[in-house]
């Protein structure tokens, strides 16, 4: 289904069943058709007995949920309002957590698990490519314009065809030791990292914030920071690479003009579930001092809503 052509109230009313939704599921994950994860068998028995289908394996009898294996693995929420969470985050403007969990009738928790979820796949998909053929890398700031210590230094890398419009995109954070914290800069080897991490390393052309030439990637920058906050009002550092390759995952896919719903089930069909202490541990990021404001909460007034530099 190309969620583009449909409403939201249509989309609903087509998946507006566990069956419907575990049917779409079932296509996405086995495309083929079913094979065990256990033996690769394709004959099955399917049990219906239970909220959420198990198919049998004829072979050596293992049973498989249509959840098994998939993003979607251990929840109790429903199919229907994890396809209506598909369909809202792969509209081109996606959503935030509160409004997520005001739609589909969720607690804040609940929809921010969720989406958080479903942007795993997102980066797994993001992680499947590397940059290849002509490639222009260059660093750029996220936060206030004015204040330093807020700032979020990126680096946003592109594949580009003859008239240097991308045809892949890449927005990663730096490690924090690959950057001049005094200055909120990526240091040279910040940037052969990137090279090294997300490139196939044959044409790859590095350019400094002040080059012209690049009006596109100009461009990209301010989109993504305009959509950070005007729909989440700011992301802080910890979170902040799952939204920017939640961003690049729309990018790419409307580069390719492929359609966001489909691509989407499709990898959260066929990735591992990650679970809320995994995504809520602590990770390297810059260090943020508080020490120009007397409170926490007066500088967080201040400098949450961040943008683009």
């Amino acid at each position: 289904m190309n969620s583009e052509d449909c409403s939201f109230a249509d989309f609903c009313r087509r998946f507006d069943t566990e069956q419907a939704c575990a049917d779409a599921l079932f296509q996405a994950r086995w495309p083929d058709g079913f094979r065990c994860p256990s033996c690769a068998d394709s004959r099955y028995y399917r049990i219906s007995t239970r909220r959420l289908p198990l198919y049998e394996c004829a072979h050596c009898g293992l049973q498989t949920s249509i959840i098994a294996g998939t993003a979607m693995e251990g929840s109790s929420t429903s199919l229907t309002r994890w396809f209506q969470a598909l369909f809202l985050l792969s509209q081109p403007s996606g959503i935030s957590s509160l409004r997520l969990s005001k739609i589909i009738g969720v607690t804040y928790k609940t929809a921010w698990l969720i989406s958080h979820k479903l942007r795993h796949a997102m980066q797994r998909a993001d992680a499947s490519e590397t940059l290849a053929g002509t490639v222009r890398v260059q660093p750029f700031h996220y936060g206030s314009l004015f204040f330093l210590d807020s700032r979020q230094p990126l680096i946003l890398g592109a594949s580009v065809n003859e008239q240097n419009e991308p045809t892949h995109v890449k927005i990663k954070q730096p490690h924090p030791n690959h950057v001049d914290n005094e200055q909120r800069s990526v240091l040279r080897f910040g940037l052969d990292a990137f090279e090294k991490d997300h490139t196939d390393g044959q044409q790859v052309t590095h350019h400094t914030r002040a080059d012209k030439s690049l009006p596109v990637f100009k461009r990209l920058q301010w989109f993504v920071g305009t959509w950070l906050n005007d729909t989440f009002n700011g992301i802080g550092a910890k979170h902040l690479q799952a939204y920017l390759d939640e961003f690049a995952f729309r990018v790419n896919l409307k580069l390719r003009s492929v359609p966001a719903f489909g691509a989407l089930l499709g990898w959260c069909a066929s990735t591992p579930t990650i679970i809320y202490k995994e995504l809520t541990k602590d990770r390297p990021v810059l260090p943020v001092p508080w020490r120009m404001w007397g409170s926490r909460s007066k500088w967080r007034g201040r400098h949450l809503r961040l943008w683009t530099a």
